[in-house]
């Protein structure tokens, strides 16, 4: 019998094969540390507010580790809705450039918020020296929200027909939030960690049982928070 090739695939292979490279070459500079390492709390436990320099290398880090994240899992969608190979192309820039402008848009909120949470254990001293509970309090929190009907409903639209980039990556931002902020707070120096919570994003974007796997990393994520605390 004769294989039937699905009209569009072809067209959209060259920006499927862009894309799948420029993610590959991030997860090279990420292990190889070719940008330098770099968490939140180098730019905030210095006691003063990071300049525009530090803030800038920051953003670029996460540029990587969006690009190595965020780009895998969008391929399926961006190739079901390929047109011709220019299309293609265009359709594929058009979606990494909204993706890092979403995602740069949330690493600048979290960051904010969280150089706000550091100002509030350094005037606490209770909190001070028990900070361990703040990674704790994240976990949970991302926890309870990866179980909430609102993340349910993010997860099931994200995986609904593919719409331009800029829906396309709102959509991306709605279904994964909650593991990025798990990134952000606890996953940024340790390369296992970012494939890990990667592939956890992929899956629960892309397969009929990925809601089932949110919620087992909800309890998860709770579970670990409450046991971290517990420790602390």
């Amino acid at each position: 019998m004769e294989l039937q090739v699905r009209a569009g695939f072809r067209p959209a292979v060259p920006a499927a094969a862009a894309m799948g490279a420029l993610a590959a070459a991030a997860w090279v500079a990420l292990a190889t540390r070719a940008a330098g390492e770099m968490s939140h709390d180098e730019l905030l436990d210095s006691g003063h507010a990071p300049g525009p320099g530090a803030i800038l290398a920051f953003l670029g880090f996460w540029q990587l580790m969006v690009l190595a994240t965020m780009l895998p899992p969008a391929i399926p969608a961006m190739v079901a809705g390929a047109g011709p190979a220019r299309v293609a192309v265009r359709e594929a820039v058009g979606l990494i450039g909204a993706t890092c402008v979403v995602w740069s848009g949330f690493a600048v909120a979290v960051l904010a918020a969280d150089a706000v949470l550091h100002r509030g254990v350094e005037v606490w001293p209770w909190l001070a020296d028990r900070e361990r509970l703040v990674a704790s309090m994240v976990l949970v929190v991302a926890g309870v929200a990866q179980l909430s009907r609102i993340q349910r409903r993010a997860l099931e639209r994200g995986r609904a027909e593919p719409g331009a980039a800029w829906s396309a990556a709102r959509s991306c931002l709605a279904s994964c939030w909650v593991l990025m902020l798990v990134m952000f707070a606890v996953a940024l120096e340790s390369l296992l960690w970012m494939a890990v919570l990667a592939i956890v994003m992929a899956v629960q974007r892309l397969v009929p049982w990925g809601i089932r796997l949110a919620r087992a990393v909800g309890v998860a994520l709770i579970v670990a928070g409450l046991l971290s605390a517990l420790r602390g």
